[in-house]
């Protein structure tokens, strides 16, 4: 094994180069990786200049505007059967978990934004979602939905999750919980 592990240094870089199902292996297989009296790499941070825009094109968001928060950046669209059973899960987490700063960004792919906020209603979510550009989506490899990627407070990568699973919404709640509890004594 070599004395020094290459990361990247941030998210995209390793997207672009990867897909981010490599990511998802190369996170976890660093994240087992550190030895007796070796420091533990640094998980990489998503970029804080990627733009989402809400429906109408009039605001936007960075991550860099929830630094400090953990993230769940959820990524969905109107004709995804399992997006449908996902989102008022995850609409139900944030509920549960926003008194700890969490924050349940989801990012809606449909071709027509009005698809999304349609598809929202549909289902009773009064949850905001968000747009990027369908380039960038492309280069962090979101090729599967749902996909879930859930940063610390920092920005970094904890979790990277392609498809549905039942168990997505325990596991997300444990790492929040997790990030969250204070510091002991």
């Amino acid at each position: 094994m070599p004395d020094e592990i290459a990361i990247p240094a941030c998210i995209i870089c390793a997207v672009k180069k990867a897909g981010i199902l490599a990511v998802i292996v190369w996170a976890a297989a660093l994240s087992g990786a550190a030895e007796p009296g070796r420091q533990q790499p640094e998980k990489p941070l998503f970029p804080t200049d990627v733009v989402f825009m809400t429906p109408d094109g009039q605001s936007t968001v960075t991550i860099a505007d929830f630094r400090g928060r953990p993230v769940l950046m959820t990524f969905w669209a109107s004709w995804c059967g399992p997006c449908r059973v996902e989102l008022p899960e995850l609409s139900t987490l944030y509920g549960d978990l926003v008194g700890r700063g969490f924050v349940l960004m989801t990012v809606n792919v449909d071709h027509n934004p009005m698809a999304g906020r349609r598809f929202l209603d549909s289902l009773g979510l009064g949850i905001p979602f968000y747009r990027m550009d369908p380039r960038l989506q492309r280069a962090l490899g979101i090729d599967s939905l749902p996909t879930n990627i859930l940063l610390d407070q920092d920005g970094r990568l904890v979790q990277a999750y392609k498809g549905y699973t039942p168990d997505l919404v325990d596991h997300v709640r444990r790492l929040v919980v997790e990030m969250t509890e204070p510091e002991g004594p």
